[in-house]
């Protein structure tokens, strides 16, 4: 028995003096993320690292190794989005300026912060005195849907209902009221909701649309068409929107990897 204890005793201690320690396995987890940085595999990198971080919390040294290595994919991989926006974002501009030809550009510089693009059939000072839907896109790419309801009582707009084909979307919005002998009221859509309001006449701008403005009441709603034209800005509205959207969420990645590599290239200048 004592010859099997000591046998087993040596084994342990051979075993335990052969294992690698804390700090040369941890060596050994930034080596392996060395090596996939450098051959591009960026995602298992980071995953080996998560790993040693994880593992040996204690090894100091080599998780500061490990957090250049990330510092370094990170910039590289902003290196990477910044080449590929730089091919996406031309052709959505060209697109955007050819279209935009049948906008006009108007800003009240007393009021307001953003100037706005209407489209030539949709210009509010034509349409005062009557009920309909007007779309812009900001120049902040931000869209926008305006419901305008124009009558001798107010009504308290709470809802703006499409229907065409027996398909049936209803839209709620913030209404404002004034009063300049009849009753004035809009209620406007913002961004996603805009978008899908226009994306829905976009889809049956070849069928008729109906249209119904309803208020705080059954009695105070009312019913419209679009017309052809209505329908066709309304269209063209929902195509610049969309582009400006694109625009935008690609300038905001460019934004936010042109700063990390500024970043980078900082801490590697210290």
């Amino acid at each position: 028995m004592k010859k099997i204890f000591f046998f087993v005793l040596l084994c342990t201690i051979l075993f335990v003096g052969c294992s690698p320690s804390d700090s040369e396995q941890a060596q050994a987890l930034v080596e392996e993320a060395s090596h996939l940085v450098n051959n591009g595999q960026w995602r298992q990198a980071r995953i080996v690292m998560d790993s040693l971080h994880l593992t040996f919390p204690k090894e100091v040294a080599q998780r500061r190794v490990a957090k250049a290595l990330e510092d370094s994919i990170t910039y590289l991989e902003a290196q990477q989005t910044l080449a590929y926006t730089d091919t996406l974002l031309p052709p959505l501009i060209e697109q955007a300026d050819q279209l935009i030809k049948q906008f006009k550009y108007e800003k009240n510089e007393n009021y307001e912060n953003h100037g706005k693009y209407v489209h030539r059939l949709l210009n509010t000072g034509s349409n005062t005195s009557r009920n309909f839907l007007q779309a812009y896109v900001l120049d902040n790419r931000q869209t926008v849907v305006k419901s305008y309801y124009y009558g001798n009582i107010q009504v308290n707009q709470q809802s703006v209902v499409l229907q065409s084909e027996g398909e049936e979307v209803t839209f709620y919005g913030r209404n404002h009221h004034f009063q300049d002998g009849a009753h004035h009221e809009i209620m406007t859509l913002e961004d996603e909701d805009a978008l899908a309001l226009l994306n829905y006449i976009d889809t049956h701008r070849k069928h008729r649309i109906r249209v119904e403005g309803k208020g705080d009441k059954p009695t105070h709603n009312w019913v419209y068409y679009l017309n052809d034209k209505e329908k066709q800005a309304l269209s063209a509205t929902y195509q610049l929107g969309w582009l400006m959207k694109d625009i935008k969420r690609i300038e905001d990645i460019q934004r936010t990897a042109s700063a990390q590599i500024e970043r980078y290239q900082q801490k590697r200048n210290k």
